[in-house]
C-alpha cells in the first residue's frame, strides 16, 4: 500500500490504482491456474439467481 500511494501521487492517479491493478492480474492468473477445479464446483442454488 507505502508504494501505491507513493506511485499514485507521483503520477496522478486515485488512491489504489496499482494495487487494483495487481489484484487483477493475481486474479486472472489464479483463474487460470485453477480451470479444472472452478468447473468442477457447483454454485449454491439458494444464493444463484
Amino acid at each position: 500500500a507505502d508504494t501505491d500511494l507513493r506511485l499514485c501521487k507521483y503520477f496522478g492517479l486515485s488512491d489504489g490504482w496499482w494495487l487494483r491493478g495487481q489484484a487483477n492480474y493475481d486474479t486472472a492468473i489464479a483463474r487460470e491456474s485453477l480451470k479444472k477445479v472452478l468447473k468442477k464446483i457447483t454454485p449454491c442454488e439458494l444464493i444463484a439467481a
